[in-house]
């Protein structure tokens, strides 16, 4: 998917290094470029997203996609570029391929204070079903979020929805 110039791409193992950077811009225990290699390389079962800007890349998500189920396993935006929807166009991306392999439901896990991704996964329609005490450490606990019904067609109209309520406004600087 590409606009204007955001390019939302299929990353491949060649990307580890962007994205173990980023993830260090965002996350207090990032991935490690070694660890992204093996996942990303795990065709089979892992999916992951890179999104691009002038030629740079400025976020990723990855994803296990294993028979009906998909779990979003890490999403990251380089600070410089968040609050332009470049973490909803990924997603986008996410769900149109995993409704085109089938996947009828997505889990994750999100820190409970990580108030701007709860908003975007709730935009999706994540519901929290559990929390996970201190699974992010001592004291920070994780919201199970579930998502069910991706092959519906009320699923697809969200979709349809969000895809129009993103727009490639800022993206010329």
């Amino acid at each position: 998917m590409s606009s204007d110039n955001l390019t939302i791409r299929r990353a491949d193992s060649c990307d580890a290094e962007d994205i173990a950077a980023i993830s260090a811009k965002c996350f207090d225990e990032a991935w490690t470029a070694d660890g992204l290699r093996k996942d990303i390389g795990n065709d089979k079962v892992s999916f992951y997203l890179a999104a691009e800007h002038a030629g740079s890349m400025i976020g990723y998500m990855g994803s296990w996609m294993i028979l009906e189920e998909a779990h979003v396993i890490t999403v990251g935006v380089d600070p410089e570029f968040r609050n332009r929807k470049v973490a909803s166009t990924m997603m986008l991306c996410f769900f149109r391929e995993a409704v085109r392999r089938g996947v009828h439901w997505s889990t994750l896990e999100v820190d409970e204070d990580n108030l701007s991704a709860i908003r975007l996964y709730e935009k999706f329609g994540y519901k929290t079903v559990s929390v996970r005490k201190n699974y992010y450490g001592e004291g920070r606990d994780g919201l199970l979020m579930w998502l069910g019904g991706m092959h519906n067609a009320s699923f697809s109209e969200r979709l349809d929805e969000i895809e129009k309520d993103i727009s490639p406004e800022g993206w010329d600087k």
